[in-house]
């Protein structure tokens, strides 16, 4: 009995001897993996060379006139070390006053590499075209990224020649009060008059610059028709007026005389385009035809159904 119970001591002393030599190796390898604290040089050189996602609007300030975009750049960064190197892509919200061209920018930086990356925030001071500011943020390996940056930007094509921690650039500061900025009224983009219709393009202040003049008749004769013009003219109701704009239909011969005739005139000038929106009872369509030179279908505009 005693030899047997000095083997079973034996047996249950040897358990915790193996558990404490497992930790001890475990403790090993866990101290080989920490990394040991370092500070080390962070320098890119970045551009980016595409815009998506760009939205643009415009509003009046007491100082000038200011831009807000919010956009998309994509392009990459150039840098000795893996965090910095690789696909770059900036999402930014930039207010300039185009006048003083002062402003400033928020952004979300991000590189992609092969093996490694970073991602930050950008807080930039906008003047002359220049964007001045910092970022701050994280990259691989659990490090802490804070830098200067600096770069040519507009808000059409983005940045150019941009330097992350390293390069020179002019100092740039401003201070950005929040207050009132009037939204410029954006207008209809198409009109409608019967028998007319207007497809516009207007520039950012929401100003007519050009568009499409699209002419359609609805046309009933008792008989078989040659139709020889369809043209709009200036003139109020009751009176005639020169041709302002031809539709250039040529001459169309129509057996049965019921139709439409339709006719999309293309480079009307702003001018005219803004003149039709303001008055347009002062203009109407004429349709001619071989039998009614002077005008066979009159049809005078009235007020538009804007979209």
């Amino acid at each position: 009995m005693q030899g047997g119970l000095q083997t079973m001591l034996k047996r249950r002393i040897a358990v915790p001897i193996l558990l404490v030599a497992a930790a001890v190796t475990g403790t090993g390898v866990a101290a080989a993996t920490r990394h040991s604290q370092a500070t080390q040089t962070a320098a890119a050189d970045f551009g980016t060379t595409s815009v998506a996602k760009s939205h643009t609007e415009t509003c009046t300030g007491s100082d000038g006139t200011y831009q807000v975009t919010v956009a998309t750049y994509k392009g990459n960064a150039t840098s000795a070390d893996a965090r910095l190197n690789g696909d770059l892509e900036i999402r930014a919200h930039s207010v300039l006053n185009t006048t003083s061209k002062l402003g400033w920018l928020d952004g979300k930086w991000r590189v992609r590499g092969t093996n490694a990356g970073s991602a930050g925030n950008i807080h930039a001071a906008l003047a002359n075209g220049s964007a001045v500011g910092s970022l701050v943020g994280r990259g691989s390996q659990d490090s802490k990224l804070v830098a200067s940056f600096s770069a040519a930007f507009t808000q059409g094509t983005g940045f150019l020649a941009g330097k992350l921690g390293s390069g020179s650039a002019n100092g740039a500061g401003v201070l950005f009060t929040r207050g009132e900025c009037r939204r410029a009224k954006k207008g209809p983009s198409t009109a409608v008059f019967h028998p007319l219709a207007l497809d516009l393009t207007r520039d950012a202040s929401g100003v007519v610059t050009g568009g499409t003049v699209l002419f359609y008749v609805n046309y009933a004769f008792p008989g078989s028709v040659t139709i020889t013009g369809l043209a709009l003219h200036q003139g109020a109701k009751g009176t005639n007026g020169p041709v302002v704009l031809d539709a250039a239909v040529g001459t169309i011969a129509d057996p049965d005389g019921h139709g439409i005739l339709s006719k999309s005139v293309s480079g009307a000038s702003a001018a005219l385009l803004q003149a039709l929106l303001s008055g347009p009872h002062g203009y109407y369509v004429d349709l001619t035809t071989s039998a009614n030179t002077g005008g066979a279908l009159r049809d005078q505009l009235e007020s538009p159904e804007k979209h």
